[in-house]
């Protein structure tokens, strides 16, 4: 039987990515890629960068930056210039937004090639993916599972995992303007292989996991 690609996409602060990481743990010979983080590694390079001279192109940018993207332990991995860049880096919520207005403003083609080729070079294993856009990147989906979640468990979550740095107000506001600037920037588009679930009610990631096994 040929090996499925699940793609993971959704609200913002959904738990999209915990979901996948209870995924690899459960769907066996299965890597999880997390197309949003080649991105992230984008914005983060561009931060420790003095070079005023770059490309707008995002996969020229990723060049030029030295980012790359590699699997270990099964999951997605950072480098910029050699150096592994922490989940907690990548996943800042000040990353997070200028993430989504950079991808909103630039064209996103050659990235979306380059996300393509990285799933058919491990097509010997079962991918679950996470990111903006799968319709565009990997159409051929097994599944598409578009994760839904209440605004202010949204909220709740996203404050626990900011360790109470920001106010569930400001928190509120950020997840709000990142759902539009996705909405708006077509990011969101659904095919005919889409699922949308719920996360609303589920106690854990493992809960909503197991669930969506059951949809594949």
């Amino acid at each position: 039987m040929e090996n499925i690609v699940i793609g993971i996409e959704g609200d913002v602060a959904s738990g999209k990515t915990t979901i996948c990481k209870e995924l690899i743990n459960i769907v066996p010979n299965s890597i999880f890629i997390d197309a949003g983080s080649i991105y992230r590694g984008i914005m983060q390079a561009l931060k420790q960068s003095n070079n005023k001279n770059l490309p707008n192109d995002p996969y020229e940018l990723m060049r030029n930056l030295q980012v790359e993207f590699k699997i270990e332990d099964r999951a997605t991995v950072i480098y910029i210039a050699g150096n592994k860049i922490s989940d907690e880096e990548i996943h800042s919520a000040s990353n997070a937004e200028k993430v989504s207005k950079f991808a909103r403003n630039v064209n996103n083609e050659n990235l979306y090639k380059f996300a393509r080729e990285i799933i058919k070079s491990f097509k010997e294993y079962n991918i679950i993916i996470s990111g903006r856009g799968l319709q565009y990147i990997y159409p051929e989906m097994t599944k598409h599972i578009f994760i839904k979640c209440d605004l202010e468990e949204r909220v709740s979550r996203r404050y626990n995992q900011y360790g109470q740095k920001y106010s569930k107000d400001e928190i509120r506001k950020m997840i709000i303007e990142r759902d539009q600037l996705h909405e708006q920037s077509g990011f969101n588009k659904q095919g005919e292989n889409t699922i949308i679930v719920d996360v609303t009610n589920y106690k854990t990631a493992s809960e909503a996991a197991n669930h969506i096994l059951t949809l594949i």
